[in-house]
C-alpha cells in the first residue's frame, strides 16, 4: 500500500467521521429546541397561575366581582389592587405572545394560550384595566389582542 492509498483512506475517514458529527449535532440541536419550548410553555404556566393566584383568596374574589359590576364604586385601594393583578396577567400574556414570536411556544399551545387569556379580558373589570394599562405593552401584543374578539366573560 502507498501513501496516496493511505492518505485517501484518511480522508474518506475523516469524511466520515466528520458526517457523524454532523448529524449527531443534528440530534442535539433539535432536542435541545425542543426542551426550549417546552421550557417555554412550562414558564408561561407558571407565570399564568401566579397571575391568577391572587384572584382565588376571598378579598380579592369579592373586589373581582365588585369591580365586574361597578368599576367606579371601588375604592382607590381596591382599583389599585386589580390593576396591579391585571398587570401581571397582562405581563405574562404578553411574554406568551413574545415567545409565539420568536417560535418558542407552538401554535396549538398558543392558541390554547389565546382563547382563555381573550375569554378573561371579556370581564368587564380585566378590560377596563386593559384600557388603562395597554400602552405599557409591546405594540405588536396590543395590536394581535385588538384583531381578535373578545368572548363575553362567565364565571359560572
Amino acid at each position: 500500500m502507498n501513501w496516496e492509498a493511505i492518505g485517501a483512506i484518511g480522508e474518506i475517514v475523516g469524511a466520515a467521521a466528520v458526517f457523524i458529527s454532523l448529524v449527531y449535532l443534528a440530534g442535539q440541536i433539535r432536542n435541545q429546541n425542543r426542551e426550549s419550548r417546552v421550557s417555554a410553555m412550562h414558564d408561561i404556566s407558571v407565570g399564568f397561575r401566579d397571575a391568577i393566584l391572587p384572584m382565588a383568596t376571598e378579598d380579592m374574589a369579592s373586589i373581582f366581582v365588585k369591580a365586574n359590576e361597578d368599576y367606579d364604586s371601588l375604592t382607590d385601594v381596591e382599583a389599585q389592587r386589580i390593576i396591579i393583578i391585571m398587570g401581571q396577567f397582562f405581563r405574562t400574556w404578553e411574554e406568551a405572545f413574545i415567545q409565539h414570536q420568536e417560535g418558542r411556544l407552538d401554535e396549538r399551545s398558543w392558541n390554547a394560550i389565546m382563547k382563555y387569556y381573550i375569554k378573561i379580558l371579556g370581564a368587564p373589570a380585566v378590560k377596563r384595566a386593559w384600557d388603562l394599562r395597554k400602552e405599557y405593552l409591546d405594540n405588536e401584543f396590543v395590536a394581535s389582542v385588538a384583531a381578535t374578539p373578545l368572548e363575553a366573560y362567565t364565571a359560572r
